[in-house]
């Protein structure tokens, strides 16, 4: 996160990827903190319980997707919808 916001102050383009509940608690309040609060961040959801726990190659798959969709939105200056479906 922190180096996201980082490199867009510094003009270049970057975007954050989160779990949803740390997004909205540590990545809102990290965006605050660095004068950018409105800072789009690609959220994946955390339905699946840690990361750790997927189970396989296709539940990979469906979170990549997930933010491929939404890093490509914040990459090219498109809003996307929060959260996304999974």
């Amino acid at each position: 996160m922190l180096d996201a916001l980082l490199m867009e102050k510094a003009g270049l383009p970057a975007a954050s990827i989160g779990v949803e509940k740390l997004v909205k608690t540590t990545g809102r309040g990290m965006a605050r903190a660095h004068g950018i609060p409105d800072y789009p961040i690609a959220v994946i959801s955390h339905l699946m319980g840690p990361l750790a726990d997927l189970k396989d190659d296709h539940d990979v798959q469906v979170l990549a997707m997930a933010a491929a969709h939404q890093v490509e939105a914040i990459l090219i200056g498109e809003t996307f919808m929060y959260p996304v479906p999974t």
